[in-house]
């Protein structure tokens, strides 16, 4: 039966960040059947979640905990979940100045504690949405520190998965400033569709094009047309973009990319578009689309854990 633990880490990282965000994270651990070469797994959780949301019970659809339950008599695993959470009601997983250095705080604070407890192991990431991005892209950031990842329709393709929402955000931002926007929405306890997404969008805006402490977006409050200085900043970090140019060093890594063919933010053209590029070049991968959309995917990892973990067995 697997351990559930948890763990306070002083994340120096994020010491001081701009929001005023806690800096002592706390640390979900789930050991299965440790052994000497158990493998480590870091989950990034999607947008509007945390490490918390992992063990949430779902009792419509099959849960992340289902899927550890399946494995637990087959595989040996350890598990580490960190809470994530900003200000903004998540995380890309960037450095950036007007958030933090989520980044940093993986590969730096959260490795080395890894290391402290378990000593030098295979690490993998994996996630959904703003989590699948996570874990592609420090992976690409730093290949020699992890041995691959599980990316689960991860916001790729940037010009198909965020540009449809600038639209929705500048009509209810307009008659607004950006600051009085992020207040007010701050200040209230319910929020419509369409102010969840202006305030996804701005947390996009601070993740990918920050301005010191101040946030860049992509389009003109005053008439909504696209700024393309800005807009330039944020293709920088889509995977789609960087692949082209940065495929080698995915080279060797274990890749497993799967994606809903029916996702409500058209993230699977995407992913196809990553297995696509990974293809050409040569880059071993697993990729498989399922009949879904975006949300109540958790059952991908009934086949993409056992991808991993059958190779410590």
């Amino acid at each position: 039966m697997y351990k559930i633990m948890e763990d306070k880490l002083v994340a120096k990282s994020l010491n001081g960040n701009p929001l005023g965000d806690e800096y002592k994270r706390k640390i979900i651990r789930i050991e299965n059947c440790v052994t000497s070469n158990t493998p480590v797994f870091i989950g990034l959780p999607g947008f509007f979640g945390s490490g918390n949301s992992f063990l949430n019970k779902s009792y419509t659809s099959f849960d992340f905990m289902d899927v550890l339950k399946k494995m637990e008599d087959q595989y040996s695993y350890i598990i580490i979940l960190p809470d994530t959470m900003t200000k903004f009601g998540g995380n890309q997983f960037v450095d950036s100045t007007a958030i933090g250095n989520y980044k940093s705080f993986i590969v730096l604070d959260l490795v080395n504690y890894i290391h402290e407890l378990y000593g030098d192991r295979d690490i993998y990431l994996f996630g959904k949405s703003s989590g699948g991005f996570g874990s592609i892209s420090i992976v690409m950031d730093y290949p020699n520190m992890f041995r691959g990842f599980i990316d689960i329709s991860g916001d790729s393709y940037f010009p198909y998965c965020y540009m449809p929402d600038f639209a929705t955000a500048y009509m209810v931002m307009k008659d607004n400033t950006l600051d009085s926007f992020i207040e007010k929405y701050r200040e209230e306890f319910i929020h419509s569709q369409d102010e969840l997404t202006a305030y996804n969008v701005v947390a996009m805006a601070a993740s990918y094009s920050p301005n010191g402490t101040k946030i860049e977006l992509p389009f003109s409050l005053d008439t909504g047309e696209i700024i393309e200085d800005i807009w330039n900043k944020w293709l920088k970090f889509d995977p789609v973009r960087r692949l082209i140019d940065e495929t080698e060093k995915l080279n060797g890594k274990k890749i497993i990319l799967q994606t809903g063919n029916r996702d409500e933010y058209k993230i699977n053209i995407g992913m196809n578009m990553i297995h696509k590029i990974l293809e050409k070049n040569k880059i071993e991968h697993y990729y498989k689309e399922y009949p879904s959309g975006h949300f109540n995917t958790n059952y991908f990892y009934i086949d993409s854990f056992p991808e991993i973990l059958k190779m410590y067995k």
